[in-house]
């Protein structure tokens, strides 16, 4: 298998997996004890949270990278497009890209730019598989 760089420093090294594991591991499901729950409305969503997503493509997707590509105020929104990129052995780089929007005006105590960019990581994570089931 290849190796690669995982740190900036170069101190830690992680091996390629083939991109049928690779895309086989994504595919699983999240175990529900990972993921949360929320009020939005009268609605209870369930979620996983982007810092778990991103423990999960460690694991699943060692080499992964996110890239937010664009933050744009659109109408009272922010929105954000991304890319994330997932090396394999085979040589293969697997792109999925997403887009998300938040209200710059929304409930949330987090900056808008900030919710649009964990959104559209976890909607870059569900086209590559990981958490697909959580999208009804």
């Amino acid at each position: 298998m290849k190796t690669a760089v995982h740190a900036a420093n170069g101190t830690k090294t992680f091996a390629l997996r083939p991109t049928a594991d690779t895309l086989a591991d994504l595919s699983r499901p999240i175990d529900p004890r990972h993921l949360k729950t929320r009020k939005q409305g009268s609605a209870t969503l369930t979620y996983c949270p982007w810092n778990t997503i991103a423990r999960h493509l460690h694991h699943r997707a060692p080499g992964w990278c996110w890239e937010v590509q664009s933050v744009q105020e659109v109408g009272g929104s922010v929105v954000v497009t991304g890319r994330l990129t997932i090396p394999t052995a085979d040589g293969d780089l697997l792109h999925y890209s997403a887009v998300a929007s938040e209200p710059l005006e929304s409930a949330s105590k987090a900056p808008a730019a900030e919710v649009a960019a964990s959104s559209c990581l976890r909607r870059a994570a569900a086209l590559a598989g990981l958490g697909l089931e959580l999208w009804g």
